[in-house]
């Protein structure tokens, strides 16, 4: 490969039916095919994990300002994937996303699986949109950090940007 290889660029409205059609899209991509089966399957289920993250969670879901809508990045370098989301968030959420983040991000490989498997057989509590694997499973599954930032938006509201790096 000689430069990056961008599998997935869309910036907009993220639904069910726009998650098909990327997934479909990827699918399809040459480049992604020659990828190895376990980094291949690895990206593919760190991309839904993602998408679907952004698709629950994006605050202001009908906004047609492109600053304020969701996007997904999906880039292939010669050592590694990136995986790149953005979506706005309430400001009143950054503490808590800051939190599980910070908490996923200290724990070492083996606390993360142990993390994993307790959380796969415990019920969500009332409210609770699942059972909080999402960053466990991407940071589990990258073997590495989960980067990410805020941007100020409008007031009350950040765009809430998460990266992942995957190793080849």
């Amino acid at each position: 490969m000689t430069g990056p290889v961008r599998f997935i660029d869309y910036h907009g409205q993220i639904d069910f039916q726009v998650i098909d059609s990327l997934l479909m899209e990827l699918k399809k991509n040459l480049e992604f095919q020659e990828l190895f089966m376990t980094v291949r399957k690895r990206t593919y289920s760190l991309i839904v994990e993602s998408i679907e993250n952004v698709c629950k969670y994006s605050a202001l879901k009908s906004s047609s300002d492109i600053d304020l809508q969701p996007k997904i990045i999906v880039s292939s370098e010669e050592e590694h994937i990136s995986i790149v989301t953005g979506n706005p968030v309430r400001e009143d959420k950054k503490d808590n996303l800051v939190q599980k983040l910070e908490y996923v991000n200290s724990l070492n490989t083996d606390t993360l699986k142990k993390l994993h498997e307790a959380r796969i057989n415990t019920k969500p509590a009332a409210g609770e949109n699942g059972a909080g694997l999402g960053f466990i499973c991407m940071a589990f599954k990258t073997g590495k950090r989960l980067i990410y930032r805020f941007k100020p938006l409008k007031e009350g509201y950040l765009y809430f940007e998460l990266e992942l790096c995957l190793n080849k």
